[in-house]
């Protein structure tokens, strides 16, 4: 006779298979049958538990990780990339919507103040925001700001008193370009001096041989211009033209 599981030759009336290990019952018909327990069944239930239970840790793990994601700002643009460029300059969150007053003028804000300067085609005083501006106070604050971002202080804040205009403006508005150390420089120097006197100087220099002096009307455009550039890039530009 032969395993009806198996297929294999085994003896006649033998109750176990020797090759499988199969009972050999025998049916209604005297023919050999193995005593049969639902192991596919049994063993397909339990297929199906570990798949269940692998597809609940997977989920686990995922969201774990998208929780991760959005804790440390992966998501929302918040993460810090390294600026390779060694001429970079501490970033402000120059968009940013800070509180502003004469006595704590926020470095932040200087890039918007130099485009409502610009806006204002040269009318003063400027509104800017809760405040109104002269146009010694904007000479001053946008002078002192660049000051402050070149010495890596984007996020300081300026206090502005009410400086008076140049008494006698003078220097020559001719056309050049001048590097950024230089103008770093003459905003140094030139928002210095209006502490000291409490008012803008008449004109400020270059320290460039045959250059001409430049009038306080075109340091307000010199310091509109880098401002603005500095507002879109996040860096204070090499040079500027003027």
């Amino acid at each position: 006779m032969f395993c009806p599981k198996c297929g294999k030759e085994i003896k006649d009336g033998s109750k176990f298979c020797k090759h499988c290990g199969s009972e050999i019952k025998k049916n209604k018909n005297g023919t050999s049958v193995p005593n049969k327990v639902d192991n596919a069944q049994s063993g397909g239930d339990e297929k199906t538990k570990k798949i269940i239970i692998g597809v609940l840790v997977a989920a686990i793990v995922i969201l774990a990780i998208v929780f991760v994601a959005f804790g440390t700002g992966l998501f929302n643009g918040n993460s810090h990339n390294t600026n390779t460029n060694s001429n970079a300059q501490p970033q402000a969150n120059v968009s940013s919507s800070k509180p502003v007053s004469l006595s704590s003028f926020p470095v932040s804000e200087a890039p918007a103040l130099a485009q409502a300067v610009k806006n204002a085609n040269g009318n003063f005083p400027v509104n800017f925001k809760s405040l109104s501006l002269s146009k010694a106070q904007c000479l001053y604050i946008l002078s002192k700001s660049i000051g402050q971002i070149d010495s890596g202080h984007p996020d300081a804040t300026i206090s502005v008193k009410d400086y008076s205009y140049a008494s006698n403006p003078s220097g020559s508005d001719s056309s050049q370009s001048i590097k950024r150390a230089n103008y770093v420089d003459m905003c140094n120097r030139f928002s210095s001096w209006t502490e000291s006197n409490n008012a803008i100087p008449n004109y400020v220099g270059i320290y460039t041989g045959g250059v001409p002096d430049i009038s306080p009307a075109r340091m307000l455009d010199i310091c509109v211009n880098i401002l603005l550039n500095y507002g879109n890039s996040h860096n204070l530009p090499a040079s500027v033209n003027i």
